[in-house]
């Protein structure tokens, strides 16, 4: 301490002194031979060795496993189609189902409206009338030609009856040498030519009656067709659900006049809810759909998706991703993919559970592609994009990895990693290859 006060006071006093004597040159001498006495009396820092710098780190040890990635993603629940609900009449609406309102659940056979039949009734009617008079006319028909198939053939027996006669004549009046041709009332030429007229007489009666038994059966085949018709439009007067759905929303009263084809009603079928996810398109290559892209609903190939609303409030489903879209969007450069829940409204197996409803929006986690014996690891161990610290006897070495996929919480390695490996989890400072650290206690190896 001395030493140190003398290092300051003992110049700055000679220095005054100096400079009241005025004698500035002895100041001089008297400030360098102090000076120089400190310097020569200075005491030497003796320098220390330093322990070198280990920083401790933690390592996870590598396992290889099989991993299958989840492919996150968002929709929108919608029916797989919608139509428009129409009579195949013209006529006046007379009662509605109590079904038949925007929100309403059907089953499929369900009767939805009426229109009046009275109309397609008296129709029916007459197509019954028309039915009997084309029979009775067929049968009229069929006996005039059986009468004159009974004529045909009497005139038929009586030709053959008087041929033979005459030839019998010819013979008698040959053994009786009788010159020249015999009479020809002898030889039955006159009886033949009239058993030939009533021949063609007859059988110009036959094809008259076919003809009328022809006309008679096509106007039974128009009027079978007629009642056909006639029932089909009774029948039709009741409308019916073509499968089970519900009402998206309808536009008909009891006493509106439908015209025919004319839209009251939208349908939407509730077998299934379909699920438009948009995706990457490098997830693409982490799916397996085995060949299930036609989008066949009883494929055991398919990948599982779940489901859950984005709000976060509700249950859960779980469906299949059946198809793909096949079309990449100009603006977002992604590609649909379309999962599908079964019976939704929780009709078809009346299973418990919350409903699906159509419009919910929804967040999706698909199964991806099983990757084999790959190395997951937590996300923060990657270093600079493609590397890793391995801990190897007792030093730390970078290596190149390749990342085959990763969340915000992991990361699946595919190369560059071997299973018993030792990965620094510890971001280190200044890394250098190769330097020297410590783990710490319980630091996984």
């Amino acid at each position: 301490m001395i030493r140190r006060v003398l290092q300051f006071v003992l110049p700055a006093a000679v220095l005054g002194v100096g400079w009241l004597l005025g004698f500035r040159g002895a100041v001089w001498g008297v400030g360098g031979g102090g000076a120089m006495w400190l310097v020569a009396n200075a005491q030497k820092a003796k320098p220390k060795p330093a322990d070198k710098f280990q920083p401790t780190i933690r390592v996870q040890k590598v396992s290889l496993e099989d991993y299958r990635p989840i492919i996150t993603a968002q929709g929108t629940a919608r029916a797989r189609t919608e139509i428009g609900l129409a009579a195949e009449v013209k006529g006046r609406v007379t009662w509605i189902s109590p079904k038949l309102v925007a929100g309403g659940l059907f089953d499929e056979g369900d009767e939805l409206f009426r229109v009046d039949a009275a109309d397609y009734q008296l129709a029916r009617e007459q197509a019954l009338a028309d039915i009997n008079s084309a029979k009775a006319a067929s049968t009229n028909a069929l006996a005039q030609v059986s009468s004159a198939r009974a004529l045909a053939a009497q005139a038929e027996a009586r030709i053959t009856r008087e041929e033979a006669e005459a030839e019998a004549a010819r013979l008698e009046w040959a053994l009786l040498r009788r010159q020249g041709e015999p009479p020809a009332l002898l030889v039955r030429v006159p009886q033949i030519k009239e058993a030939k007229a009533s021949l063609f007489s007859a059988n110009a009666q036959a094809n008259a009656a076919n003809a009328q038994l022809h006309s008679a059966d096509a106007k039974l085949k128009a009027a079978e067709a007629a009642l056909e018709l006639a029932q089909l439009n009774v029948d039709r007067c009741s409308v019916k659900a073509p499968f089970d759905g519900r009402v998206r929303s309808q536009t008909i009263g009891v006493g509106q006049i439908v015209s025919l084809s004319a839209v009251v009603a939208r349908l939407q079928p509730v077998d299934v809810a379909e699920v438009r996810l948009a995706l990457p398109l490098e997830d693409f290559g982490f799916m397996d759909f085995a060949g299930t892209f036609g989008g066949d609903l009883n494929s055991t190939n398919q990948p599982t998706v779940r489901l859950e609303p984005s709000a976060g409030v509700g249950g859960g489903w779980t469906g299949k991703v059946v198809r793909s879209l096949g079309e990449v969007d100009d603006g977002t450069r992604m590609m649909a993919v379309v999962g599908v829940v079964r019976d939704p409204y929780r009709r078809l197996f009346k299973a418990n559970g919350e409903m699906l409803s159509f419009g919910m929006f929804l967040r999706a986690e698909i199964d991806g592609r099983e990757l084999k014996r790959v190395a997951v690891l937590p996300r923060d161990v990657l270093r600079d994009g493609d590397s890793v610290h391995v801990f190897v006897e007792g030093k730390l070495t970078s290596r190149k990895v390749e990342v085959t996929w990763s969340t915000r919480e992991v990361l699946v390695i595919a190369k560059g990693l071997s299973a018993g490996d030792a990965v620094c989890l510890t971001p280190v400072d200044a890394f250098v290859e190769g330097m020297s650290v410590r783990l710490e206690e319980g630091g996984g190896e």
